[in-house]
């Protein structure tokens, strides 16, 4: 295995905190099983207080 990228590492020195990779699939899961259209708008619904969405979908 190589290196952890970016995108998975936690920083909370800096208060900089990434979502791992099952908190990921977790909320694209419930988005798909939601009666959302778009994800932005489940997105900021339910998780307003979480990491930003740019970040999320960064």
């Amino acid at each position: 295995m190589g290196k952890t990228p970016n995108f998975f590492r936690y920083q909370i020195k800096n208060k900089v905190s990434r979502l791992s990779v099952s908190e990921v699939m977790t909320i694209v899961i419930a988005f798909h099983q939601s009666e959302y259209r778009d994800f932005k708008t489940y997105y900021i619904h339910f998780f307003w207080r979480a990491t930003s969405l740019t970040n999320f979908l960064n």
